[in-house]
């Protein structure tokens, strides 16, 4: 299995690479404090989680956000369906809300939505990252009108962009979507500047949701190789080779009319992270809203129909900086069982769907078994949890990368393979329900 080599990396690196094996369908930190910043808003609407109240041109309110396009992009038109909820800006993902100056982002995939009556907008955002992001900055796409104009790499402090001028009059939508990992850096939204527009309800949300937990492959890892992969030029974890947007979870979302929630985060695992001094795995970091602060908590405002996790191979794959040995099966599987059991308690009602990555295989060093032991601890868990009178989980195994899949950078998938995976992906889900 390939490696990240880093150095000085201290919260993770990316993992899961290349190897061939055939596979079939089964039922198958640091945290210092930066300075100088200031935003705008106010506190939270107890009544509608996800939203803050408007205060004028410039603010951060709402809940949710558009769908991505088939192409990308997003779908809700400017005068399309609306949220009910009036004049709003929308937040989808997991934004960290407790500091009053604006909301917070780390995880990829959240957006920042709004619609609007003006002829310009602009917005003021705060780039944070840390000596140890050698990753750093993050990188957000802005749509205007459904579609994607400009790329936005959030350098740290605060900074004003222009988004659109010119416009003709009448309703706009504009969104931000971030498209890379809370390791290379976070955002916090200040407000909109609508330059004399007005703010107006926003579009509505898709009323399907599905998450995917997981570590690089499904946060779509070097994605944005540009043909230079596998080896790619600089900090191969870089956020300038990131692109969540091209995941094969943001693809499902496209492909069943789904919002999506990406809790990814390179380097973890379930009983182990690659990263050697890390010992913050998926199962501790879950509970938060932003993965790099443990005082953060998530408040499960948010339910998925399907929760999707495609982890493991980091589990059993060679450590670094220093290799301290795999994890045993017998730990894997009690830990991702722990984790199954968590997920339920929270989500009720979610069919759940452990998946093997199709680029975890048992072609790796010192005869690690990274794939047999996924799978095989996944399957336990299945079994266990069946058995347990569980009947909406499903464990799920799509064919084996080939090696022009696995040409993003570190050997990570391509966009074609992520396609691919979601395409695979996608009947299994329709069957299960009922969409």
């Amino acid at each position: 299995m390939g490696r990240t080599a880093t150095k000085g990396l201290r919260r993770t690196v990316a993992a899961l690479s290349s190897a061939l094996l055939v596979a079939s369908l089964a039922l198958a930190c640091d945290t210092e404090t930066p300075s100088g910043t200031e935003t705008a808003g106010g506190p939270t609407d107890p009544t509608r989680p996800d939203t803050l109240p408007p205060d004028g041109a410039t603010l951060p309110d709402g809940d949710g956000g558009p769908p991505a396009a088939v192409d990308g992009g997003p779908t809700n038109a400017p005068d399309g369906p609306l949220d009910p909820g009036g004049p709003a800006v929308q937040l989808i993902g997991r934004f960290d809300r407790r500091d009053p100056r604006g909301p917070q982002c780390g995880f990829p995939g959240c957006r920042i939505v709004a619609r609007f009556d003006g002829t310009a907008v602009s917005v003021k955002l705060e780039g944070q990252y840390w000596s140890w992001m050698e990753g750093a900055p993050s990188e957000w796409d802005v749509s205007v009108d459904g579609v994607v104009t400009q790329k936005i790499v959030l350098t740290l402090g605060e900074h004003t962009f222009d988004l659109a001028s010119g416009l003709a009059p009448g309703p706009h939508l504009v969104e931000l979507y971030k498209r890379t990992e809370a390791q290379t850096g976070l955002g916090r939204f200040l407000g909109f500047d609508f330059k004399g527009g007005t703010l107006l309800a926003p579009p509505a949300r898709r009323p399907r949701h599905l998450e995917i937990i997981g570590d690089s492959q499904p946060a779509a890892f070097g994605v944005e190789h540009g043909g230079l992969g596998p080896n790619c030029p600089g900090v191969n974890w870089s956020g300038v080779y990131q692109n969540f947007r091209k995941s094969f979870a943001e693809r499902l979302g496209d492909m069943l009319g789904a919002e999506v929630f990406g809790t990814v985060y390179s380097g973890k695992g379930i009983a182990q992270n690659i990263w050697s001094t890390d010992d913050e795995t998926m199962p501790i970091i879950y509970g938060r809203a932003n993965p790099i602060d443990p005082a953060s908590a998530w408040d499960w405002s948010w339910s998925p129909d399907a929760v999707l996790v495609m982890m493991g191979g980091n589990d059993f794959a060679v450590g670094q900086p220093f290799d301290r040995g795999p994890t045993t099966l017998a730990a894997f599987t009690d830990a991702y069982r722990s984790f199954a059991v968590d997920l339920r308690g929270r989500y009720p009602n979610a069919w759940l769907v452990l998946l093997v990555s199709p680029s975890v295989s048992d072609a790796v060093p010192e005869g690690r078994q990274s794939r047999t032991n996924v799978a095989t601890g996944i399957h336990t868990v299945v079994t266990d949890r069946v058995a347990a009178g569980d009947t909406r989980i499903v464990e799920l195994a799509p064919p084996i990368a080939t090696p022009d899949e696995l040409v993003g950078c570190n050997g990570h998938g391509t966009a074609a393979y992520h396609e691919r995976v979601a395409q695979q992906i996608r009947p299994v889900l329709a069957q299960k329900l009922g969409w």
